[in-house]
């Protein structure tokens, strides 16, 4: 068991212990960069979800990211006005943000490709101008501002390190969760629908049920990804939840591979990061322009996503180790 989960453990030791390792020699990673990983790191959680609702349910969303907002907003106003503890703040989220799904995914049954888009993007908008008109209890444009910092037996996270621990320990939740449940009875159902609806429905498989399921767990790792915004940033906006957001999500679907939890992460870095780091290039708008030739590259020649990539050079390598075997025991 431990010998086929050594590279994620090996994996996971290293993104635990190297930034650790790197702020007690004195060499702490840059705030900036700490803050691109953070967020990378958040959109993770949400992609993950909306893989599960895509690359599993076969249903695309276009207002995603409004369930991220509405946990946002619910997290940050609990805490700030309740001072409520985080992990209830989150919890509460959640179970609004699953109802919520569940009341926009019976109806989104009726429909298929580009009108359920068009319905969900009209979700997203109405979603977005709630979030700005709203001020009572989301403060408008002005945003909810001064969220107390997140505690949890008396420790404060408030030291960049200590919320990259935070969000990396959800992550690595958020993970766990979603391979369980594609190994349920709910994840089968959802393989099967992938594959093909006519033969998982042949099979008995309640279609409408598994795809009204896929939106309610869609919804809730949106909900703890935006419950993650709020408490890291201690501060939440509107426009971080517009419809640009959204279409970031889908791609990084795209980009990192439909069905695939590694798919997800890497997507999520990928459009996280790399736009960041092409800022550096002197020319206006380089960046934005690089990321999209980037994005059309990926689509055209890995349409499975990156994590094809990898597939690819991971099954080559293990074909050409097990060809030396197989010559050494000839020679033997």
């Amino acid at each position: 068991m431990i010998k086929k989960h050594s590279k994620s453990l090996i994996f996971l030791l290293v993104i635990i212990f190297v930034p650790l390792i790197m702020e007690l020699a004195g060499s702490p990673i840059a705030s900036s960069k700490m803050t691109l990983i953070q967020m990378a790191c958040m959109y993770a959680i949400v992609a993950i979800g909306y893989n599960i609702l895509l690359g599993f349910g076969g249903q695309i969303s276009l207002g995603h990211a409004a369930f991220m907002g509405l946990g946002a907003y619910i997290t940050g106003k609990l805490m700030l006005s309740l001072e409520m503890n985080f992990i209830f703040a989150i919890i509460i989220a959640a179970v609004v943000n699953g109802i919520l799904g569940l009341l926009l995914g019976l109806p989104a049954l009726r429909l298929e490709g580009q009108y359920l888009a068009i319905a969900t993007l009209g979700f997203g908008v109405a979603m977005l101008k709630v979030f700005e008109e709203l001020e009572v209890l989301t403060g408008g444009h002005s945003g909810l501002t001064g969220i107390p910092a997140a505690e949890l037996f008396g420790f404060v996270f408030k030291s960049k390190l200590s919320k990259y621990y935070l969000v990396l320990f959800f992550l690595v939740a958020s993970i766990i969760a979603a391979k369980n449940i594609l190994k349920t009875k709910t994840g089968r159902a959802l393989t099967a629908m992938r594959d093909s609806e006519i033969a998982a429905s042949s099979m008995g498989v309640n279609i409408a049920k598994y795809k009204t399921t896929a939106f309610i767990i869609s919804a809730i790792y949106a909900s703890i990804a935006g419950s993650m915004i709020a408490i890291i940033d201690r501060q939440v906006f509107s426009n971080v939840f517009g419809i640009s957001t959204s279409l970031n999500l889908l791609a990084m679907i795209v980009i990192g591979g439909i069905a695939s939890i590694p798919g997800s992460i890497i997507g999520a870095f990928f459009i996280t990061l790399i736009p960041e780091y092409l800022k550096a290039i002197p020319i206006t708008n380089a960046a934005y322009i690089l990321t999209g030739v980037m994005l059309i590259i990926a689509v055209m020649f890995f349409p499975h996503g990156i994590i094809e990539v990898y597939e690819k050079i991971k099954s080559k390598l293990f074909s050409k180790k097990g060809n030396v075997n197989a010559t050494r025991k000839e020679g033997a």
